[in-house]
């Protein structure tokens, strides 16, 4: 097994700050992060961006800007590989797909925001494309707190039962997914 890690829409624009919203979910991901870089697996992370040829005028989230940087709290980045999605999967017209064929990598864990929304949308394409799918259920969240628990658990149950998908926590990934994966950090 080849593993690497996919970590959703962590950046700097989407509010992550201590104290905010989901903020709690950061420290789950910094482990995650942790573990496989002893693992030697390789991370990926995953960011919306737009450009101005996408007519949807001055945008947070465009070129260049400092909402695209990864949060703080999951700095350094130096190791890990930055892909920029075009819409609402991680796959979105982009290279991601190329790079971990590139790597011979045949399993991803995603986590990251929203699971209802990228985090479905990536382990649905990452499906479709073949990839063995592993999603944490508490290092995902739906990224709206005026939406209700069960919309998490539904878009998990997609994840479980449409995808033939692992669904799991962090302390049962870390040894099946991560521990037990090939060296995949690219060199």
């Amino acid at each position: 097994m080849r593993t690497a890690v996919i970590i959703l829409d962590m950046a700097k624009g989407y509010g992550w700050k201590p104290g905010s919203f989901g903020y709690d979910m950061v420290e789950r991901v910094r482990e995650l992060k942790d573990s496989a870089y002893a693992a030697g697996v390789q991370v990926f992370h995953v960011n919306s961006m737009r450009r101005p040829s996408d007519g949807l005028g001055d945008v947070l989230m465009g070129e260049g800007k400092e909402a695209l940087d990864v949060i703080d709290a999951l700095q350094p980045v130096d190791k890990d590989i930055l892909v920029y999605k075009r819409y609402l999967s991680g796959f979105s017209y982009n290279d991601l797909e190329y790079i971990l064929r590139n790597l011979s990598i045949d399993t991803v864990v995603i986590v990251g925001a929203s699971t209802d929304n990228t985090v479905l949308w990536t382990a649905a394409d990452a499906f479709q494309r073949r990839f063995k799918v592993a999603v944490l259920d508490d290092v995902t969240m739906v990224h709206r707190e005026s939406e209700p628990p069960e919309v998490q658990t539904y878009a998990l149950r997609i994840v479980s039962n449409v995808l033939h998908s692992d669904v799991l926590s962090l302390a049962d990934a870390t040894p099946k997914y991560i521990a037990a994966s090939e060296s995949t950090q690219a060199s």
